[in-house]
């Protein structure tokens, strides 16, 4: 791997780290203000795997010796954060709390298919350099992105399903 490729590799892995370290910062308030138990519960659990990619991130990049803070922040992640809470904010008292979950939820969709999108070349250019280990690490936190989107999309649906209001008695 030429010294390119290096700081190209180099870049993936800092913006992933930038992206997991705001979701870090923001998930916490987005599962305060989810009124649906089952969301409340996905985000929290996927709260904790972005922890996780958080360390993992880290730690390759201590394999490695690259300095994980030392990119710019993710402006296109700070983007989708910034429409979610300007979309939160236009709601009133009368504002339900399924219509701020589906906000909730469409944003969370925005930042997995772009957590998706960042992860699968970091994980083709780990792959290409011949760090195997590492590849199959980014791989396995794409699948989790790719989890926590389908649980999201599950969730989506059963709000606006006639027979979620059915689930949701008692609660």
């Amino acid at each position: 791997m030429n010294a390119t490729n290096i700081q190209d590799f180099s870049t993936l892995l800092q913006r992933l780290w930038s992206i997991e370290n705001l979701l870090v910062e923001a998930m916490p308030g987005m599962i305060e203000k989810a009124s649906n138990l089952g969301l409340q519960k996905s985000l929290a659990h996927h709260f904790e795997e972005t922890r996780q990619h958080k360390v993992a991130i880290e730690a390759i990049c201590k394999q490695l010796g690259i300095d994980p803070t030392g990119g710019e922040p993710d402006m296109g992640l700070q983007e989708i954060l910034k429409q979610g809470d300007k979309e939160l904010s236009k709601g009133s008292a009368e504002t339900s709390g399924e219509e701020i979950d589906a906000i909730l939820i469409n944003n969370a969709l925005q930042v997995e298919q772009y957590e998706m999108d960042a992860y699968m070349p970091a994980g083709d250019a780990a792959e290409f350099a011949g760090f195997e280990g590492v590849s199959q690490r980014l791989r396995l936190t794409l699948a989790e992105e790719r989890q926590a989107d389908t649980k999201l999309r599950f969730l989506l649906k059963s709000l606006y399903s006639p027979t979620a209001e059915i689930g949701q008695m008692g609660n």
